[in-house]
């Protein structure tokens, strides 16, 4: 449990290209504006093609250089044009949760939504309500202090 005040996590946001909002011109760019603007943690956003491309040794990698926390942003079940993308990822993710239990380093350190038509405020938003569950657990004791 963390009491310092002042730990502000570092959250990788890595979110689905489908899961974005189609017809306004809100482009990745956007993403990270309004990543710019976060207060009390600080979100490094990164598109995939597809959820179903998330692998687990990449989200342990992020996890074990110095991240926070990771949350995955996926199409709904029924939007992945990969037909299981989404399902897989979500596979994925609770197998990772599983082995931060195990290793006590907190499962909520990495999570996973769904949301057809997001906007960039949508996408920070879920990094925010990671940033509030990983503040609970305090700062990542793998912390390298490279976050890439």
């Amino acid at each position: 449990m963390s009491n310092d005040p002042s730990f502000e996590p570092e959250i990788v946001l890595l979110y689905c290209q489908r899961c974005i909002q189609t017809g306004t011109g809100e482009t990745s760019a956007d993403i990270e504006v309004e990543a710019d603007h976060t207060v009390g943690f600080s979100v490094q956003p990164v598109m995939m093609p597809c959820s179903s491309k998330i692998e687990v040794p990449y989200i342990l990698r992020i996890i074990e250089r110095g991240a926070d926390a990771v949350e995955v942003v996926a199409c709904s079940a029924d939007g992945c044009r990969f037909l299981v993308g989404s399902l897989r990822a979500e596979k994925r993710i609770d197998y990772v949760r599983r082995l931060l239990d195990e290793i006590r380093v907190g499962a909520d350190r990495v999570g996973i939504s769904r949301g057809p038509g997001l906007s960039p405020k949508d996408l920070i938003d879920r990094a925010a309500k990671r940033a509030e569950k990983v503040k609970a657990l305090g700062p990542n004791p793998m912390n390298k202090g490279d976050v890439q």
